[in-house]
């Protein structure tokens, strides 16, 4: 679908204002100065990171889970209240554990679990676990145990920078940037990788169901 529509000078200075004129100004140059076609880029960069929506699914409910996995052999199933894994954490991510523990026991209760709180953690909490500072405590015996699809060049490093990248592409998405020009393939492709590290079925089914490239095909031309 190419969004063929045009509006009216006075519908489309009213979607200008609500939108502001800065947002769409970001689309102009791809639209070589077609405030329409600028118009029609922006609801397709729109399309484009909702299709995005069910990879990185995938990816990063793959990934915490992954990560989880050397956390719980270390320091067993209630790690989150474990003191010997709090104190490795830097002031911040104490303080988003903290939080999250609390609000997820006001909610819980009794029933309040790992699964809760690999949940409802920041998805930056998970991928900071990845970082040089948990080389001793976390992988010290490789990345296997978590991302069995690792090949033998992959290692914590080139995964942490892999998760790094989807996070803020992540973050871009979800603050409505526009990604049509950041090589959304190539992020895209990313996105896939992660979860074939952790399972291969998986990474078959995110792909299997994926509409990126579809709508990828579907830009907007004058």
């Amino acid at each position: 679908m190419q969004y063929p529509f045009s509006c009216l000078p006075i519908t489309f200075g009213a979607i200008e204002k609500t939108l502001s004129p800065a947002r769409l100004a970001r689309y102009l140059p791809a639209a070589l100065g077609d405030k329409h076609l600028a118009l029609r880029l922006y609801i397709w960069n729109a399309r484009l990171c909702e299709a995005m929506y069910l990879p990185m699914q995938f990816a990063e409910v793959a990934a915490r889970n992954a990560i989880q996995i050397p956390v719980g052999k270390r320091f067993k199933d209630k790690w989150y209240e474990n003191p010997k894994f709090i104190n490795l954490l830097p002031p911040r991510k104490k303080d988003e554990l903290a939080d999250t523990v609390t609000k997820e026991r006001g909610k819980r209760g009794g029933a309040l679990n790992q699964d809760h709180i690999i949940s409802s953690l920041p998805f930056g909490f998970w991928v900071s676990l990845m970082t040089s500072s948990y080389d001793k405590q976390l992988w010290m015996h490789g990345v296997q145990m978590a991302f069995p699809g690792a090949a033998a060049h992959e290692d914590r490093e080139s995964i942490y920078n892999r998760l790094d990248l989807m996070r803020r592409f992540r973050n871009d998405i979800a603050h409505h940037v526009a990604i049509f020009d950041q090589s959304p393939q190539k992020e895209f492709q990313n996105v896939l990788h992660i979860t074939k590290l952790v399972c291969a079925e998986t990474h078959w089914l995110s792909a299997e169901t994926a509409r990126v490239g579809r709508v990828i095909n579907e830009r907007p031309a004058v």
